[in-house]
């Protein structure tokens, strides 16, 4: 049932809600999404794509591609010393070398996160058993200075385990890419989200929870594995809302539109064929380059003449 038209000031909580779970329903097209929405608000589709836009869900997910969003929280090492002060520790003087304490993740677009914990003896081997036959899969994995942290994180321990990892998987770092692209005052993923007015990242109690954790009562230790996890869940759901705002500025690590057995013109980013020239260049040996525009998403990116050519004889044989 159609309602009045309305602006997207006035869209409530819910209304914004609705968006997004329209936008997150596999089982039909972008384009009938657009028009159910544009149904019930009483707007036409483009309207319904930048309302999608500026609440940062914009674009496709890629058909057939595994594309996961994670991220892990880890324990500190523990050593002995002789006196307390600035000094330098040796490896010989750790006692218990640090693990991985939790592990979420979920797939782009998808609702569900997914949780693993260590066990009850504080080893990491079975979660990452669990974990590595979903990460390896992946065809991109996505998170917040993951290239530095989170992924060598995770094959180190792989390694430790003697576990299979997949190191050619596509890693897309937002903190390398916001670092590239933008001077802002921090690249936390706390300020970015403020910044960009994102859903912001939760806060913990701080070292209290690591203490409580690695060596508190059993009672304890359950009740802040279970606060960690959901700082973990509440990074997952940041990282992804980041992604999504910020994808367009900041290319692409796996040509989803290819991938996808479209032509090279395609989006990279998301797969799509509705797309535009925004801007003829030349390299300095004089090789043209076309700069391409997606329609859904904003993404912007380059191709050959040759590939141009191509888009524009699909074009005409496309409107003849």
């Amino acid at each position: 049932m159609a309602r009045g038209k309305v602006l997207f000031k006035n869209l409530s909580p819910d209304d914004l809600d609705l968006i997004r779970y329209g936008y997150q329903d596999k089982s039909k097209g972008r384009l009938e999404i657009q028009k159910e929405l544009a149904e019930y608000f009483n707007v036409n589709k483009r309207t319904i794509r930048d309302w999608a836009k500026k609440i940062g869900i914009s674009g496709e997910i890629p058909k057939n591609a595994k594309i996961m969003v994670y991220d892990i929280e880890t324990s500190r090492a523990e050593g002995k010393f002789w006196w307390t002060g600035k000094q330098y520790i040796n490896h010989t003087q750790i006692t218990k070398d640090p693990r991985i304490i939790s592990i979420c993740w979920k797939y782009l677009g998808d609702d569900k996160v997914h949780q693993l914990t260590w066990d009850e003896y504080q080893d990491d081997e079975s979660m990452l058993k669990v974990f590595l036959e979903h990460f390896n899969q992946c065809d991109m994995v996505i998170g917040q200075n993951n290239d530095r942290f989170d992924n060598r994180w995770v094959a180190g321990r792989a390694a430790k385990h003697n576990l299979t990892y997949n190191s050619y998987i596509k890693s897309f770092d937002i903190m390398k890419q916001t670092k590239r692209l933008f001077r802002l005052p921090s690249y936390s993923m706390a300020f970015i989200a403020k910044f960009f007015g994102l859903t912001l990242k939760k806060s913990h109690e701080g070292i209290l929870m690591w203490e409580m954790i690695e060596d508190g009562t059993p009672e304890e230790q359950k009740e802040y594995l279970q606060k960690m996890l959901q700082y973990n869940i509440g990074d997952i759901v940041t990282t992804e809302e980041i992604y999504y705002k910020l994808r367009k500025y900041m290319g692409h690590k796996v040509h989803f539109g290819v991938f996808n057995g479209e032509e090279k013109y395609s989006c990279p980013n998301c797969g799509n064929t509705n797309v535009s020239l925004f801007k003829t260049t030349y390299t300095p040996a004089g090789t043209i380059q076309h700069i391409m525009k997606c329609k859904e998403d904003d993404v912007m990116y380059k191709i050959s003449n040759r590939d141009y050519m191509k888009f524009l004889e699909d074009k005409f044989y496309k409107n003849i």
